[in-house]
Parts: structure tokens; C-alpha cells; sequence
């Protein structure tokens, strides 16, 4: 490493870990803090798991702000160093502005091998431990709340909606359970029963009214035993789920085999697109860093404010781009893989262009 370069480093140290620190704190009011206080005033969970589960969630939260504190730390590096004439006085002794901006592209790639790492590593881990303690914390509570679901197919469309003022996790019984099935026809039938027990992919019910509609005709019947078909098995919708983010690379390649095998191709599409996504979100950093070189580069004397505002909007472009494209990628209109590189490319189009328009 040379003096250049650790000079150029220390330029940039200071505004990326200030970054990281502002995006997280923006990123942990919005998303975390609610989430943490949703689960103890909706949910009824203890405080002592709903804090567990808000440090269980921060490493994924933490490797979010990579790519924004990237462009924030090259963006205010290089406007500083421009401002201060230091760019011009580089160049006329013969540096060549791509050599100046090397070692912020080698800290977004080293920034972005870290995060892949975070993610593969770290996160994974944690979220499924959020996971089993937010299930133990429903198995606890779920006998004392109403059950309240929805059964959807890939596609959304609604099948199912199960209701219960009482729910034993353990026991696996509902009581005043109330079930509308909208499979079988334009009208749901209706069934209520004074208790049910879920048994694979049914509903036991016991001391069962139920209203069919046949030739537009209304029938009301009372069974004192009714077997209900629900589609799936209680670890398939139980209202706590594991996510495709909650996955790491490898379940979620397990899960897109296994909804092939099961004739799910939406979900299976859904989850090849998270892979893809994955994988390729830690690699913006590399394009944030090139863009944050060129930009800065052209302003004179920016402060943090405006640093941080122009890193926003180039954050929230990028981000529209890769949600708009992820989600043709879900409904297998185009291939997972270039719905879910394709904005890392077009960043790496960017940066370059105006890098070497600047170098000019």
C-alpha cells in the first residue's frame, strides 16, 4: 500500500463508518424498533424475547447499510479532496484520476466480500434462532389469543380463512374454530364447530354446523363430527414462518428443488430470485464505490447533508431498478440471475462512464 493510497483511505474511513452508523439508525427506527414494539404490544410477547429478537435481526440490518455507507464514504473522500484543489495538484504531477480512486473500488470490493460472508455466515444463524424463540413465545401465548390465518396458493389467490378464539400450539386443537372454504365454488361454504383438531392436512371438527350452497340453493346441516380439508399441515402456515430471507443460500436452493418436486412453480421461482438476490446485493458495493468516486470528484466542497442526500437518491434509483426487476423475476417472466444482476450492472455502466468522463 502506498502513501496515496492510505491517504486516500483516511480520507474515507471517517464518512463510511459514519454512514454506517447514520442508514443504521434511520434503518433501526423504521424497521426494527417498530417491529420490537409491535411484538410486545400486539403480539404479547415478553420484552425480555421481543429484545432478543430485535440484536438477533441487527446483523442483517447492519450488512444493509454497506452499500449506502460506500457511496456516503467515496462521495464525501473524493469531494473533499477536490475541493481542496488536492485533486488537480495529483494529476498535474502525473497521477491519473482511476489511480486516485483505486483503493475506495478495493475497499467496496473488500466491503463487499465481508458482507457475502455476514450474510451466508452470520445471518442466517441468527434469524433462525429469532425464529425458534418468536415460535416458543407463540406456543406459550397462542392458548391465550384468537388464531386468525389465511390460506393462500402460490399464485395468492385466498383458499382458506381459519378462525379460533382459543389455539393450544402443543395440543394442536382449536376451539370455536369457524372455517370458510372458497375452493369449491363461486359462494363459500361455511363450517363452525365448538372444537377441531389439525390432523396432517384437516380439520377435525366436532359438534359441526355447516352452510353449502348447491344449484343456488342455501343447506344447513349440524354433524356431530366433520373432517375439513385445509391444504396444508400446521408447520406449512403456522403464523410464525421462515421466510426465503430468514434462509441461507443453501436451504434456499433445498426449498426451490423441493417446490419443483411439489408442483409449486411460483414458489420456486420466488425462491431462486432471493438466491440470486443474495448473492448479487453485497457486489453493489463495488458499483456504489465507482459512482461515489465520479461524483464526488465533480463537487466542490460538499458537505454532509448534501453528501448524504445525493447518496439517498442514488440508493433509492437502485433500489427501485432491483425491486422492479426482482419481482418479474418471481413470476418467471426472465431469468432469476439477470433480473437479480442486472442493476449491479447498469451501476458498474455508470460509475465507469462518469469516472472516465472525469478523467478526462
Amino acid at each position: 500500500m502506498t502513501r496515496l493510497d492510505r491517504y486516500v483511505l483516511t480520507e474515507m474511513l471517517p464518512p463510511f463508518l459514519f454512514g454506517i452508523g447514520a442508514f443504521l439508525a434511520v434503518l433501526i427506527g423504521v424497521q426494527l424498533l417498530y417491529e420490537m414494539l409491535r411484538l410486545i404490544y400486539q403480539q404479547g410477547f415478553p420484552a425480555w424475547a421481543a429484545v432478543r429478537i430485535f440484536f438477533l435481526e441487527l446483523p442483517a440490518v447492519i450488512t444493509l447499510t454497506f452499500p449506502m455507507a460506500t457511496i456516503f464514504g467515496s462521495l464525501m473522500a473524493m469531494a473533499r479532496l477536490s475541493g481542496d484543489g488536492e485533486i488537480v495538484a495529483m494529476r498535474a504531477g502525473g497521477i491519473a484520476t482511476t489511480r486516485i480512486g483505486t483503493p475506495i473500488i478495493i475497499v467496496g470490493f473488500v466491503v463487499s466480500v465481508f458482507g457475502l460472508a455476514i450474510n451466508e455466515s452470520v445471518v442466517p444463524g441468527a434469524k433462525h434462532r429469532a425464529f425458534e424463540i418468536a415460535r416458543e413465545v407463540h406456543s406459550t401465548v397462542a392458548a391465550d389469543q384468537d388464531l386468525a390465518m389465511e390460506i393462500r396458493d402460490d399464485e395468492d389467490h385466498l383458499e382458506r380463512w381459519v378462525h379460533a378464539r382459543g389455539f393450544d400450539a402443543d395440543a394442536l386443537t382449536l376451539s370455536d374454530a369457524t372455517v370458510l372454504d372458497f375452493t369449491l365454488g363461486p359462494r363459500p361454504e361455511l363450517y363452525t364447530a365448538e372444537t377441531a383438531r389439525w390432523q396432517g392436512r384437516y380439520l377435525i371438527l366436532e359438534n359441526v354446523r355447516y352452510t353449502r350452497w348447491i344449484d343456488g340453493q342455501q343447506f344447513t346441516a349440524q354433524v356431530p363430527q366433520m373432517m375439513v380439508p385445509i391444504g396444508r399441515t400446521p408447520e406449512e402456515v403456522e403464523r410464525v414462518r421462515k421466510l426465503p430471507d430468514d434462509m441461507s443460500l443453501g436451504e434456499l436452493q433445498e426449498q426451490a428443488k423441493l417446490a419443483d418436486e411439489q408442483g409449486r412453480p411460483a414458489w420456486a421461482n420466488r425462491l431462486r430470485q432471493h438466491y440470486q438476490i443474495r448473492l448479487s446485493l453485497p457486489w453493489a458495493c463495488v458499483g456504489f464505490g465507482l459512482l461515489g468516486v465520479a461524483l464526488g470528484i465533480q463537487r466542490q466542497r460538499s458537505s454532509r447533508g448534501i453528501g448524504m442526500g445525493l447518496s439517498l437518491l442514488v440508493i433509492f434509483v437502485y433500489y427501485v431498478v432491483l425491486h422492479t426487476l426482482t419481482l418479474v423475476g418471481e413470476r418467471g417472466v426472465a431469468d432469476p440471475a439477470l433480473m437479480a444482476w442486472t442493476p449491479n450492472l447498469l451501476l458498474y455502466l455508470a460509475g465507469l462512464g462518469l469516472l472516465l468522463r472525469v478523467s478526462q
